[in-house]
């Protein structure tokens, strides 16, 4: 192309690209810290803690999110492309004694962070597989269930708010486990490893059935979906489900640990604070339609098992 000087201008192509901006609630908890590891190489990782920053390899902040105007403010000022929503109470007898404050946990404060979400931001909610309840179609489209317990109704709760203000959302319901990068904390499949590494008897319950999935491998799927523009609300876990028991069986044998250390229990020969649903297990087929494979429980336990094994990933867990 010529201009009428005869003066040749030549033009580039360039591509711009920009790095995406995500913005991690609950950045301490065992799934906020895994997905800041996972991410940071690649990603401008913002992490929202409320104690002292564990591990986030990114921009922290720490933060009271009930603390609204602070939020709001620290929101503005980010302007994040993805919001990865973990914080919330879990424990789920905790939440049955004090529901007020499973409300304003689980619900108020995931309502404040997505009433700020721009149309442009993506709001991934992570919920959990306790709101199907006793269901016995453990299925997304199913409009019907009810959660038996309040952790459950709060976490449900949560997903119609998130569902109703962000357009751009993605609602996980999951069962997780893995490390804690938190040393005062222990999750249940750490709570089986450490005691069979001292030899202890653990009672683990054969009529409860679930479809875990380890931390890393919920994090590698979660970014998957937001490549694709996924929306929408999607069961992750193992296609395959287990019990408690069986999945320490497995745990055990991958660590080379004493199987006969873990006792069959029941579920119906126990008391809780709350109720408890005895079939978890999550129906995975519209993750398979998408053409992401989510592996099994067995799976998921062998890289639970090469993380802490390694000495890398994992070296300052105790």
């Amino acid at each position: 192309m010529h201009c009428s000087s005869g003066a040749a201008i030549i033009t580039h192509n360039f591509r711009i690209t920009t790095v995406l901006k995500i913005l991690i609630t609950g950045s301490n908890g065992m799934l906020g810290s895994t997905l800041c590891y996972y991410y940071h190489n690649k990603y401008d990782i913002f992490a929202f803690h409320r104690d002292n920053v564990f591990y986030s390899l990114g921009k922290d902040y720490s933060i009271d999110l009930t603390n609204f105007s602070k939020v709001d403010q620290y929101l503005d000022q980010i302007e994040p492309d993805v919001i990865i929503h973990c914080a919330g109470l879990t424990n789920v007898d905790k939440c049955e004694i004090s529901p007020k404050v499973s409300f304003d946990v689980n619900v108020r404060i995931t309502e404040n962070i997505a009433r700020k979400c721009s149309n442009k931001t993506q709001f991934i909610y992570i919920s959990s597989d306790q709101v199907y309840g006793n269901c016995k179609d453990n299925k997304e489209k199913n409009t019907k269930i009810q959660p038996i317990n309040q952790y459950g109704r709060s976490k449900l709760a949560g997903e119609k708010i998130v569902s109703e203000l962000c357009e751009k959302h993605i609602i996980i319901r999951t069962n997780i486990f893995g490390w804690n990068f938190n040393p005062n904390k222990t999750s249940s499949a750490e709570w089986i490893y450490n005691s069979l590494n001292n030899k202890q008897e653990i009672t683990l319950y054969c009529d409860y059935t679930f479809s875990p999935i380890y931390t890393f491998n919920l994090a590698a799927i979660i970014i998957k979906l937001i490549k694709i523009r996924f929306y929408g609300i999607i069961n992750i876990g193992s296609p395959k489900p287990c019990s408690k028991y069986e999945f320490g069986i497995v745990l055990a044998r991958e660590f080379g640990l004493d199987q006969s250390l873990i006792k069959k229990g029941f579920v119906s020969e126990n008391s809780f604070v709350a109720q408890r649903p005895k079939n978890l297990e999550l129906n995975t087929e519209k993750l398979s339609a998408l053409k992401i494979r989510s592996p099994n429980y067995n799976l998921s336990i062998k890289h639970f098992s090469a993380n802490r094994s390694d000495g890398k990933i994992l070296k300052h867990v105790k």
